[in-house]
């Protein structure tokens, strides 16, 4: 049988050259159902699957990524777009509109997820700087930062729930303290080989230059909007 996708000639369920079912039906709104349930609900590949290993093996899965372990994984652009808007949409319930509301919160309610997405080349390219004796290209860099801040997202979902009992001060303490831990424990795994101490000192760098960039675009954003 020859396979629709690439003209394969082969025999089974499954093309032998690009791995594309031989046997392809019309497309009906129960194959589309089952995709996205699929998707969303399996944790030996896809969405959730990603986001147990980005929970135990952070830095390693883009690790294993990068090496060419990728079927299994959600692909690293939509797995930030999935979880940037998980993560808008819950800041947005979180943050509903009060009388006393603060601007820190009418920003964390509506411009959160959408300023770290448009300062993603940034945080990759500052990473870029501080490890370019890791001879890994910047698209690569971009692979790491886009699943580390993807995962950060969901992170400060039931941080931001803090803030009713704490506060909104105490709260961000929590929540930086929180990422800083992650994204170092994420550098550690994706450049290990590499001196300890060397790669922390150098995560922790980039973690202050992306937190002042991230709070100097924030500050900006509630001048202008409010």
């Amino acid at each position: 049988m020859e396979c629709k996708n690439c003209g394969h000639e082969g025999e089974g369920k499954f093309c032998a050259a690009c791995g594309q079912k031989l046997h392809i039906g019309r497309i009906k709104l129960s194959s589309i159902i089952h995709d996205v349930v699929h998707s969303y609900t399996h944790f030996d590949k896809g969405f959730l699957y990603t986001l147990k290993e980005l929970a135990i093996h952070p830095g390693t899965l883009q690790r294993n990524y990068l090496e060419g372990y990728r079927i299994r994984n959600q692909k690293p652009f939509p797995m930030f777009i999935s979880t940037a808007t998980i993560c808008a949409l819950a800041l947005y319930l979180i943050y509903k509109p009060t009388p006393d509301a603060t601007a820190e919160q009418y920003f964390y309610k509506h411009y959160y997820a959408i300023t770290h997405a448009v300062l993603i080349p940034v945080y990759a390219l500052s990473t870029w700087l501080l490890f370019i004796s890791s001879k890994l290209y910047f698209a690569e860099i971009m692979v790491l930062i886009l699943y580390m801040v993807g995962f950060m997202s969901l992170i400060v979902i039931p941080i931001n729930l803090l803030h009713f009992i704490f506060g909104t001060g105490i709260t961000t303490l929590i929540e930086a303290s929180i990422l800083a831990v992650y994204s170092v424990w994420t550098y550690l795994n994706f450049f290990r080989g590499k001196p300890t101490w060397l790669v922390a000192i150098k995560a922790v760098v980039s973690i202050v230059f992306n937190y002042i960039l991230f709070q100097i675009a924030g500050n900006a954003i509630i001048h202008f909007m409010m």
